[in-house]
């Protein structure tokens, strides 16, 4: 009777969201890695935040293997993981990751910008029109001392951990506000964030504000940002502004000229 055994399990932590867990890539092993699969009785058991692989004791993998290596490509189930995604800012080609590479503190595996030499006319920039480009390629070396040791211990867990991207925030005001000189106050950052009225023309007479800076994009925004009229004693006109989601997101140019991402807030009172 088969006895199956974990040998390591794959999480995946992300900044953007409130608990830090990520639960939007799903991984699928190449066609390569299913026939390995396949033929050690190795087993795949997704849960919300990656992966186990299960193997069966009495049907291990010898040490001088020479066809060891299990990879996985991750996708993407929210169309919306690039703009909430530092490691991802600016890239074509997968991100990469390996149980041989592994972070100084060994928290997690460690994230490179891009595959290997070996694989980066497999993964190129280049790919036919409807082909699914993953956001991630992890190899995992089943020859190494983790899968030695999950025979006879604990399966080790490696971590994934992605930061949260940083956006410039922009403001829209349409209707009576925006005939008002107004300003923005933010009353939760320890060093406030300014923000400078846009001269870019808006429609309906509105009027744009983009922050000084990037803002760290959250799924639970902590920011406080005010609404005040300057020529009425900085009178208060709205408490709390709404804060910037990932669901509008736009290129806009800064005081500068520059090209900039924008997360877009609106705002008509």
């Amino acid at each position: 009777m088969a006895q199956f055994k974990p040998v390591f399990t794959l999480g995946v932590a992300h900044a953007f969201f409130a608990d830090g867990r990520c639960t939007h890539l799903h991984f699928e092993p190449t066609p390569a890695t299913e026939r390995l699969l396949r033929r050690y009785q190795l087993l795949v058991r997704h849960n919300d935040i990656g992966f186990s692989l299960v193997a069966d004791l009495d049907n291990w993998i010898t040490a001088d293997d020479d066809e060891s290596v299990l990879r996985f490509n991750a996708y993407a189930q929210d169309n919306y993981f690039g703009f909430y995604t530092a490691e991802t800012e600016g890239l074509y080609t997968p991100l990469y990751a390996t149980n041989k590479n592994i972070t100084a503190d060994n928290s997690s595996l460690v994230l490179q910008r891009e595959p290997p030499p070996q694989l980066q006319s497999e993964y190129s920039a280049r790919v036919k029109p409807g082909t699914r480009r993953p956001v991630l390629v992890v190899d995992i070396d089943l020859n190494d001392s983790t899968y030695a040791a999950a025979k006879t211990a604990a399966a080790e867990t490696f971590w994934l951990r992605f930061n949260t991207r940083e956006l410039y925030w922009k403001y829209y005001f349409f209707g009576e506000l925006a005939k008002l000189e107004l300003d923005i106050h933010d009353l939760g950052s320890p060093n406030a964030i300014g923000f400078d009225q846009s001269d870019e023309p808006v429609a309906k007479n509105g009027k744009a504000f983009i922050s000084q800076i990037p803002i760290a994009m959250n799924s639970e925004p902590k920011q406080r940002f005010q609404l005040k009229d300057k020529n009425n004693s900085g009178k208060i006109l709205i408490r709390r502004l709404p804060n910037a989601g990932i669901n509008l997101i736009s290129k806009s140019r800064n005081l500068k000229g520059q090209q900039i991402l924008v997360a877009e807030i609106y705002v008509n009172q």
